[in-house]
């Protein structure tokens, strides 16, 4: 049931490619429509995220490696990658920009996206031969900008095109698609890099998402029929309903965790088990086989059972996987550990966002998604930049205990979200 809901044959692929050479032989009128090629949502999304996922490798993964290699201190790399990732706590500027000029769409502004953030790469690439840090952290937040309208147009647009019983599922789907691009992304930038030189794996990972830019291209868009709209007064109202305050501090803890143990996780690699860039890139690689795996679950068992139930469970095994290294240095036991702590985390995420977006007013999707986004976000960026400092501070073992006693305040507020899976939105 999973694999025929979430996976697109060969036969699908090949009409796909088909249907867009057909679709620019005529001027773009046979794009392909997702009201009839449904199984196209899921990689239309996942493709998207894929993109999304590649610059996220480059600010989470390999500017910490990227930056050890340049004997810059870690305080400072950790810092760096939380000022390129910012323009993630700014998304609700780019939600209300995409929801206010909403005539133009959800497509034209994804695009836009792609194309900017294949750019941040190229500008990367020039930098690297005369490296700078305060050029480097300049256009590393100018391309992740670029990143941010790509994730809020593509947010917006599953959320106008799913129903409540599939958001799950494409939430996996996007997940998927990020970590593939954010893990394999990570291994490919390392593997040129290290072979060729870093400025040649930045240019040619702006290519790979450029050529991505080739899928939203290639999909028929359809108008939304609303009129002008009072974004922050509907904002507004949302915000002032107990539902969405609760969702909103249980969302906003929980990415928390994710923020603190996957920059902890680089860092643990690195500096700890001392394991060298090549085996670290492989070793995210490898654990797609766990990513994979826990964004189908977690999405499955979302839109089977509810939000709530799925999340419960997850959420145990990750505060059960979050500690075990404070107990054990094995390498094999611990790569165990990281390996099921990813796939819990990512049933967790998938579960989550398919909760953020039952809770969203369709009529502002973009908007409301992007400012809870942002609330949530600037937490994740500020915990984010300072675990550098904090490994110096504290050590990893007092680290690994917060990220479990940040889980348990994160399951308290789950508790009392009420009547989420009860929430049913008018067309």
């Amino acid at each position: 049931m999973i694999n025929s809901t979430l996976s697109l044959s060969f036969y699908d692929i090949i009409i796909f490619y088909l249907s867009i050479r057909q679709s620019y032989l005529q001027g773009g009128k046979n794009l392909i429509d997702l009201t009839v090629h449904k199984k196209f949502k899921y990689l239309l999304f996942s493709s998207l995220y894929f993109s999304e996922g590649l610059y996220q490798a480059m600010i989470l993964i390999i500017t910490p490696l990227y930056l050890i290699n340049k004997n810059v201190p870690l305080p400072i790399i950790t810092l760096i990658a939380g000022i390129g990732y910012l323009p993630w706590g700014l998304k609700f500027v780019w939600g209300g920009i995409i929801d206010f000029y909403h005539k133009y769409g959800r497509k034209k502004f994804a695009v836009f996206g792609t194309i900017s953030g294949a750019f941040g790469f190229f500008i990367l690439s020039m930098i690297d031969q005369y490296f700078s840090l305060i050029f480097f952290t300049l256009f590393l937040f100018i391309g992740y900008t670029g990143i941010g309208f790509l994730d809020s147009a593509t947010d917006a647009w599953a959320i106008d095109t799913t129903k409540k019983e599939e958001r799950g599922k494409i939430n996996s789907s996007m997940i998927i698609g990020q970590w593939v691009g954010k893990y394999l992304g990570a291994l490919l930038i390392i593997f040129i890099g290290i072979g060729y030189g870093y400025n040649v794996s930045f240019m040619i990972s702006g290519f790979v998402i450029l050529f991505f830019a080739i899928v939203p291209l290639s999909v028929k868009y359809e108008e939304r029929k609303i009129g002008k709209l009072k974004i922050w007064s509907l904002i507004k109202q949302e915000f002032s309903k107990s539902i969405t305050k609760v969702t909103v501090m249980y969302f906003f803890t929980i990415v928390l965790h994710h923020a603190l143990y996957f920059t902890l996780l680089v860092i643990y690699l690195k500096t700890f088990l001392n394991l060298d860039d090549m085996f670290i890139g492989f070793i995210f690689a490898f654990w797609l086989v766990a990513v994979i795996p826990g964004s189908i679950f977690g999405g499955f068992l979302a839109d089977k059972y509810g939000r709530k139930l799925p999340l419960y469970i997850f959420l145990i095994c990750l505060l059960i996987f979050s500690v075990i290294p404070i107990f054990t240095s094995d390498f094999y036991i611990l790569i165990f550990n990281f390996s099921m702590l990813l796939f819990f985390a990512n049933g967790v995420i998938a579960a989550n966002w398919a909760m953020i977006m039952d809770i969203i007013n369709p009529k502002i999707s973009a908007s409301e998604h992007e400012v809870i986004c942002s609330i949530v976000n600037f937490g994740g960026i500020v915990i984010g930049s300072a675990t550098g400092a904090l490994v110096v501070l504290i050590g990893f073992n007092n680290l690994f205990l917060l990220s479990a006693i940040i889980i348990m305040v994160a399951m308290i507020l789950l508790y009392n979200i009420k009547n989420v899976d009860k929430i049913k939105w008018s067309s």
